[in-house]
């Protein structure tokens, strides 16, 4: 019996060492295995980039403080990325930079002969393949003077159109000069005003010709359209050497005080006539060709980050009346009281006469 009990425990000792010898040897191999499907996840290659460590206004001088370098997938390798700081220490930020943003070697400019340490800080801030130019402002044309450095703007135009001779480029209808012999057979001419012949006239068979004559000069036709979609405020009012608006000085107004007058400073006007705006050089050439032809400029303020792009046709009169299905005023026996010829426009207290030259 006692050696029956030593052959089961010896028995089971060998069991156990033989499950321990497999498990160790076979597991390894069981493990890489069930790995075997699957996909090994790729490396992801760098290189080291420059990026923005704070934040650089336009104009600023970049130093070494304010950027630092950091890893870049090497598989972006974007147009225009800088590797090395020294192609950034030393020159200044073209545009205003952010933290955390890459550099490009198009947001920087040179300092030195191209761009002094006296530039034009407002020249930093126009973008790559636009242009500045100045516009007039007023308080109706500038949403209230509630326009801001930064803004976006619609720009709207408003001109006149009239007929005209194609050759001599005048108003018509032309002048007519009547030349023939008299009685003596002397050379005369007789000036008449231009018309349009009337062929149905009770008279036209005893009068050699009969012609509607205009009773004034000729109407101008009004257009009114989307000149620039969005162009972008650079300055409210005259631009010093820090880029912001300046209002002019204050006058000085006399003031009675009993029966003494004397002199108090006029409040300070803050109600620039001038903006500033970054637009394409085509549609600077369309501002100033505008301007001259004496043209209504007119700002819409547009929503903040809003980049939709409006497809309006220009407006005039028909259109006007076709689009807001307004009716033509019938032909009435009576009227107001009084004659009316142009709308009545209120003059508000704080409006200013502006001589426009």
């Amino acid at each position: 019996m006692r050696r029956r009990m030593i052959l089961i425990l010896a028995l089971l000792i060998f069991v156990v060492a033989g499950v321990i010898y497999i498990v160790f040897q076979y597991l390894p191999s069981i493990s890489s295995g069930g790995n075997a499907g699957k996909t090994p996840t790729p490396a992801v290659t760098t290189m080291n980039i420059v990026f923005i460590a704070q934040d650089i206004p336009a104009g600023t001088l970049i130093t070494e403080d304010s950027i630092t370098t950091g890893p870049w997938p090497s598989t972006y390798p974007l147009p225009g990325l800088v590797t090395d700081k020294t192609q950034v220490v030393g020159k200044r930020a073209r545009i205003d930079l952010r933290r955390g943003e890459p550099v490009f070697s198009s947001q920087l400019v040179e300092s030195g002969a191209n761009v002094s340490d006296t530039a034009s800080v407002m020249a930093l801030k126009i973008h790559s393949g636009k242009v500045a130019i100045a516009v007039p402002l007023s308080r109706l044309s500038g949403v209230a003077y509630g326009i801001g450095n930064g803004d976006h703007i619609m720009v709207v135009a408003s001109f006149m159109f009239i007929n005209l001779d194609a050759n001599f480029q005048t108003d018509i209808p032309n002048h007519m000069l009547l030349c023939g012999l008299d009685k003596d057979n002397k050379l005369t001419c007789d000036e008449v005003n231009g018309g349009r012949i009337f062929k149905e006239s009770p008279l036209s068979d005893v009068l050699l010709a009969t012609y509607f004559v205009p009773v004034e000069a000729q109407r101008p036709r009004m257009t009114s359209t989307i000149l620039v979609q969005d162009a972008r405020v650079l300055s409210v009012g005259n631009a010093n050497s820090s880029g912001s608006a300046s209002a002019p000085a204050a006058a000085a107004t006399p003031a009675a005080t009993g029966s003494q007058a004397s002199t108090t400073p006029a409040q300070t006007l803050s109600t620039p006539d001038i903006l500033v705006i970054e637009v394409s050089p085509e549609e600077a050439v369309a501002i100033n060709f505008l301007i001259r032809m004496r043209a209504d400029l007119t700002y819409a303020l547009r929503s903040a980050g809003d980049t939709t792009v409006f497809s309006i046709p220009s407006m005039d009169l028909k259109r006007l009346m076709d689009d807001f299905k307004i009716d033509l005023p019938p032909n009435l026996a009576y009227g107001s009281g009084q004659r009316v010829d142009t709308p009545f426009i209120p003059v508000l207290g704080n409006d200013v006469v502006v001589q426009v030259r």
